[in-house]
């Protein structure tokens, strides 16, 4: 993976005419939110929040209790889950359609992995033995097998319908920053965990980015990259975004009302940007020192798990360079080196 070649995007004009929406494909804590926020008047859109998180949220809990093979009931469980949830985002697309809108979907990457494809990740039983979860798009013939080269149980059909945007951010950043806001609820929060490993990778938006540089080009459709420095200090890089996947770059929001959120969990994670009224300074990778952030990780959270934060950032930094070298930037803007 980190270090393989793989062709540069090139600029459009957009994406083409057959797409429904876009697909914001994240990481928690990479300010993916404050860029929510900023599409969020974006005209002919239809805004929609995760639709696959509960069976995320219990498939990264199940993973330290052993294989899914060995939890037929559980397993089911999960996989309904994600059905429903596949289920729930047919019916946002299809509504948005009704209204004569387009969709703006947002999920992290690793949230899109089935169960089966998690827990076949860390378990070589269930890799070998463990049922695949088989999607399919509501008007599919079913004379025509679902063709399915990408790596999670969403059929190619979907993909290709949709224009991605994959937001980054330096990993030296999301991952102590998730930890944190993990241990704030008493959900996971341990980096050496089968949780913590999950959690604190970028491999899901690589592969899926790799995905759709492989297979888009033949339907005209290119994914685009943001990190979070450029969402949070560069309007031209972000209005450049817009223009590439089909949004108003005059209808991005810089100011909003703050807001209150119910779900304790959910408004741990939102607590930053739910109580702002625009983009915070302080927030971006720029200028910061790898070894001035673990000093602070030692004094935060103790040297064991310090070293392990260290260690997540280090395994991703092949990944987060890869996705930060291809990202959409200001025109003639210095490349320099990456946060």
């Amino acid at each position: 993976m980190p270090g393989a070649i793989s062709p540069q995007p090139i600029d459009n004009d957009g994406p083409p005419s057959h797409v429904i929406g876009v697909y914001h494909i994240t990481h928690p804590r990479s300010a993916s939110n404050l860029f929510q926020n900023m599409m969020s008047k974006q005209p002919g859109y239809q805004n929609s929040g995760y639709k696959l998180y509960d069976a995320a949220l219990g498939t990264m809990m199940g993973l330290e209790r052993g294989p899914l093979s060995a939890w037929p009931e559980e397993r089911e469980a999960l996989y309904e889950a994600y059905r429903k949830g596949w289920e729930a985002m047919l019916d946002e697309c299809e509504d948005a359609k009704r209204n004569g809108k387009k969709v703006f979907i947002k999920e992290h990457a690793y949230f899109i992995n089935g169960p089966d494809t998690i827990f076949s990740s860390f378990y070589p039983e269930d890799a070998a033995t463990l049922p695949r979860i088989t999607l399919s798009l509501r008007n599919a013939s079913p004379s025509e097998p679902v063709k399915h080269t990408n790596p999670t149980p969403i059929p190619d059909a979907f993909f290709l319908t949709m224009q991605p945007i994959f937001q980054i951010r330096h990993p030296m950043l999301m991952y102590p920053s998730a930890i944190r806001a993990q241990r704030a609820i008493n959900l996971g929060g341990d980096p050496a965990s089968n949780f913590g490993r999950f959690t604190l990778s970028l491999q899901r938006q690589r592969k899926l980015y790799d995905w759709y540089l492989e297979h888009g080009a033949a339907v005209g459709i290119v994914p685009r990259v943001i990190d979070a420095d450029d969402v949070m200090k560069s309007p031209e890089a972000v209005r450049k975004l817009c223009r590439q996947t089909g949004l108003d770059p005059d209808a991005v929001a810089y100011e909003w009302e703050t807001r209150v959120v119910e779900d304790f969990r959910i408004s741990r994670f939102l607590s930053t940007i739910n109580n702002s009224r625009g983009i915070l300074p302080g927030f971006a990778a720029e200028g910061l020192d790898m070894e001035e952030e673990k000093e602070k990780w030692r004094k935060e959270f103790g040297e064991k798990d310090a070293g392990e934060i260290a260690k997540r950032v280090d395994e991703s930094m092949g990944d987060y360079l890869y996705l930060w070298e291809r990202r959409t930037k200001e025109e003639m803007k210095d490349e320099g080196l990456a946060p």
